[in-house]
C-alpha cells in the first residue's frame, strides 16, 4: 500500500495502548481480520498496521473511500466482529478520521513490512485555523527535507504526522518551535499493509474467535 494526494479520500489514525510486549500480535491479529473481511466492504481502500518497537503500542492507518462509505461499514456486523477481542488487551490512546491529509515529499509514501516510520500527534486550543496550520507544517517539512504524511482533524485541534524518517536534530527543533511538544510521539514498524481486493477475490473462510468446544465422551476415540 502507499499513500496517495487525494482530497476525496477519508484516512484513519488508530493508536492502542497493549499489555507489555503484545503490539506485535494484536497488530498481526487485527491486520488478519482486515484481510478476511474488512477489506471486503465497499469503499475499503487500504489499510496499515504497526507496532512500536518497545511492543506496547499499535498503530493502524486506514483509508476509506469517503466518510459514508465508512458508515456503511460500521453499520455491518463483520467490521467490529474483531474488536472485542482487541478492545479487552489494549486501551484506545488515539483515534481521528478526516479527508484533511496530504503527503509533503516528491512521491508517495510506500509502506512495507520492516519499514519504519515516526509519528508525532499535536492538539491544539478549538478555533484554530486549518489553513494557517497547514501553511506552518508545509514550511517546517520543507525546510527539513521531511517526507511525511499528515493528517488533520476537521475541526483543526489534532494533528498526526507520519514520517518514513526518524525525527532528527533537522526537523524536531523546527516542529517544537512551530506547535510545541507533541501530546504523543513514538517510533513504528510495519507490520502489515492490506490492499484492497482484487477482482473476483472473495471473503477468506469464516474463522471462530470463540474457544472451540469439547467433542463429547465416546466421540473420536481410536482403540
Amino acid at each position: 500500500m502507499s499513500s496517495h494526494n487525494s482530497a476525496s479520500r477519508f484516512t484513519g489514525f488508530i493508536v492502542l495502548d497493549c499489555a507489555p510486549v503484545q503490539a506485535e500480535c494484536v497488530a498481526l491479529f487485527s491486520a488478519s481480520a482486515t484481510e478476511n473481511r474488512l477489506k471486503h466492504l465497499d469503499g475499503f481502500e487500504g489499510a496499515v498496521f504497526f507496532a512500536s518497537p518497545c511492543g506496547r503500542f499499535v498503530l493502524e492507518y486506514v483509508v476509506w473511500k469517503d466518510p459514508a462509505a465508512l458508515a456503511a461499514a460500521r453499520a455491518n456486523p463483520l467490521f467490529s466482529e474483531h474488536m472485542r477481542i482487541v478492545e479487552h488487551h489494549c486501551r484506545l490512546r488515539h483515534v481521528s478520521f478526516s479527508s484533511i491529509s496530504h503527503t509533503f515529499g516528491s512521491d508517495a509514501i510506500r509502506f512495507e513490512r520492516g519499514d519504519r516510520f515516526s509519528m508525532l500527534m499535536y492538539e491544539f486550543p478549538a478555533g484554530d485555523s486549518v489553513p494557517k496550520t497547514l501553511d506552518q507544517l508545509r514550511s517546517v517539512c520543507k525546510l527539513a527535507r521531511v517526507h511525511s504524511l499528515f493528517q488533520m482533524t476537521e475541526d483543526a485541534t489534532r494533528l498526526v504526522l507520519l514520517s518514513r524518517d526518524t525525527m532528527d536534530t533537522s526537523a524536531a527543533p523546527a516542529l517544537r518551535a512551530t506547535f510545541g511538544e507533541p501530546a504523543f510521539h513514538n517510533e513504528f514498524i510495519v507490520v502489515e499493509s492490506i490492499a484492497p481486493p482484487i477482482g473476483g477475490e472473495r471473503f477468506g473462510a469464516l474463522y471462530h474467535l470463540a474457544p472451540v468446544p469439547e467433542p463429547s465422551p465416546g466421540r473420536h476415540q481410536f482403540k
